[in-house]
């Protein structure tokens, strides 16, 4: 594991300018789509204690502080305010396959503004937030904070790093997070799971924080290309060099492998109690995330 270096002015123009286009972006969608979705979802952990006032009609009756109101001699309630101030992490897959993408933007571009939304609305609504890359072991760790410019690092970071080892061990990551994050935090788990079994840890982050699993697909990923039957497509894995070959005969049976990939994960993950989404980076993504936050929303009303 490594610490990120503090932002020293050496990062090139054309990082710079993807930066700043991504903030653009993921603030607009944050001020004006999901601010208050989130505001809503993630609530504080607690109250505390803020004072006691006088009755007044309306009043929930429960709230009524019997000593003090016994030794006043009128009726006296007390006042709670809403532990607003939480940790959120994001725990983010930086290994090679990332850079797969079809279309004008790779996974990794994708997952990196996806998580500038959750982090700007995280600070925006007065949470810390952190951020803990991984490949087959956690790569970079930066603890969690509030304000502008830490979110930028951390949008600097899911763009720039580049990781040691090119596998993925989620199960070790997640291992690692519920070592050493000790607060109860509201942990997003970001990545496209092309890793071994992870439930049993999975399980043990859940008992102890809120987890959301975000599942980033690229459409080519779920589906070959229609190509003649007769041909045969060259596969590829960005994790470790290997190059296979997939019949086109066979695009169906591939189809069916990714949907029950992804049929599996969904239980995986209901079964540990974590949320899950899946997120097409073809697809706008916002919708999906704000349904996922109603969803939450309505589970505690």
């Amino acid at each position: 594991m490594q610490d990120s270096p503090k932002d020293d002015g050496t990062l090139s123009t054309d990082l710079m300018a993807k930066v700043r286009q991504i903030e653009i972006r993921s603030r607009q969608i944050v001020r004006n789509r999901t601010l208050g979705a989130w505001h809503a979802s993630f609530k504080g952990m607690g109250i505390e204690f803020a004072e006691v006032r006088e009755y007044q009609e309306g009043d929930d009756v429960r709230a009524i502080d019997w000593n003090v109101s016994a030794r006043a001699g009128y009726p006296h309630v007390k006042l709670f305010t809403e532990e607003r101030e939480q940790n959120v992490f994001l725990l983010a897959d930086c290994s090679a396959s990332l850079d797969f993408g079809s279309g004008p933007r790779s996974k990794r571009e994708v997952l990196a503004e996806i998580a500038a939304v959750l982090a700007f609305s995280a600070t925006l609504n007065k949470d810390r937030v952190g951020l803990a890359l991984h490949s087959d072991h956690e790569e970079l760790h930066i603890a969690p904070a509030r304000g502008h410019r830490h979110v930028l690092r951390i949008i600097r970071e899911l763009l720039v790093h580049r990781p040691v080892a090119a596998g993925t061990n989620l199960a070790g990551a997640l291992d690692e997070l519920l070592a050493t994050t000790l607060k109860r935090s509201i942990v997003f788990i970001l990545g496209d799971l092309l890793t071994g079994e992870f439930e049993r840890p999975l399980r043990a982050l859940t008992r102890r924080h809120e987890v959301i699993v975000l599942y980033l697909t690229d459409p080519m990923e779920r589906e070959m290309p229609n190509l003649p039957r007769f041909a045969n497509l060259a596969i590829e894995d960005l994790e470790n060099g290997r190059t296979g070959h997939f019949p086109a005969r066979r695009r169906e049976a591939f189809a069916d492998q990714r949907e029950n990939a992804r049929r599996d994960l969904t239980g995986i993950c209901r079964r540990a109690g974590a949320d899950f989404l899946h997120i097409d980076t073809a697809a706008d993504y916002v919708p999906a995330l704000i349904g996922l936050f109603d969803a939450r929303t309505s589970r505690r009303t």
